[in-house]
C-alpha cells in the first residue's frame, strides 16, 4: 500500500461529500474546513490496520477512513465552541471566522455524512461501534464539564472518551485486532498533547509511563503502524 496515495483518496472522498451541500455559506465553510485537514492520523490508522488484511485499497476501507476523519473534524468544530477557542492549528477557528451557530451546523453536516457512509457500508456491527464511540465522546466531554479533574482515574476516563476511543475505533474499523493498540496509542497521544498545550497535571507523567509500558508490552505482537 502507498499510504500517501491512500490518504489522498480519503481527502478526495472527504471533499466530494462536503461539496454535496447547497448554499453559498455552506460551500464557503466547507472549503475552509477541507483546506485545513491535518496529518489525518486517524484515517492513517484505519488504512494501515486494514492493510494487514490486504484490504487497504477496498471501497469499504476508503469510506470508513473518510468517516473517521469526518467524525474527528466534527468534534473539533464543537470543541472549539465549548472551549471558546478562537484558533485551530494556529489559524482562526470556524466559530471565530463566522460564529458558533455556523460551526455547530457544519459539525452536524459532517455527522450526517458519517451516518450516510455507515448506511452505504451497511454493517450493523460497524455502525454500532461508531455510535458507541460518539456516545463515549459526548459523555467524556460532559464529565469534563462537571468539575476540575480530581483524580487520575477521572482524568483517564475523560481522555479515553474524548480522544483514545476514536483512535481505538479507527484501528478496529481496519482490523479489530488493533483496537487495543489504538486505545493505548490514543491515550499516549492525548497525554503528550496536554503537556504541549500546558495542561499537564499531577497525574500526566505517571500515566505516560504507564501507557508507554503497555504499548511496549503489546507492540512486539503487532506490525509497527506508526514510527
Amino acid at each position: 500500500m502507498n499510504l500517501e496515495d491512500s490518504l489522498q483518496a480519503v481527502r478526495t472522498e472527504f471533499l466530494s461529500r462536503m461539496t454535496r451541500g447547497n448554499g453559498h455559506l455552506l460551500l464557503e465553510v466547507e472549503e475552509f474546513v477541507t483546506s485545513r485537514l491535518g496529518k489525518m492520523l486517524r484515517p492513517q490508522l484505519t488504512l494501515l490496520a486494514a492493510d494487514t488484511l490486504g484490504q487497504a485499497s477496498s471501497r469499504r476501507t476508503l469510506l470508513l477512513a473518510t468517516a473517521v476523519e469526518m467524525l474527528h473534524n466534527a468534534s473539533l468544530l464543537h470543541d472549539d465552541i465549548i472551549d471558546h477557542s478562537d484558533t485551530r492549528r494556529g489559524k482562526p477557528s470556524v466559530n471565530a471566522r463566522w460564529n458558533n451557530s455556523v460551526a455547530v451546523l457544519v459539525g452536524d453536516f459532517l455527522l450526517a455524512q458519517v451516518m450516510r457512509i455507515l448506511y452505504e457500508v451497511n454493517e450493523p456491527d460497524t455502525t454500532q461501534r461508531v455510535y458507541q464511540t460518539v456516545e463515549a465522546m459526548v459523555e467524556a466531554e460532559l464529565l469534563a464539564q462537571e468539575a476540575a479533574v480530581s483524580d487520575a482515574d477521572r482524568y483517564l476516563r475523560i481522555i479515553d472518551g474524548k480522544t483514545a476511543r476514536l483512535f481505538a475505533t479507527a484501528c478496529a474499523l481496519g482490523n479489530p485486532e488493533y483496537e487495543e493498540f489504538g486505545l493505548h496509542y490514543g491515550r499516549l497521544f492525548q497525554l503528550r498533547d496536554d503537556i504541549d498545550d500546558g495542561e499537564a497535571n499531577e497525574y500526566t507523567e505517571g500515566l505516560i509511563l504507564q501507557e508507554k509500558n503497555i504499548l511496549a508490552a503489546i507492540k512486539p505482537q503487532l506490525p509497527v503502524l506508526i514510527n
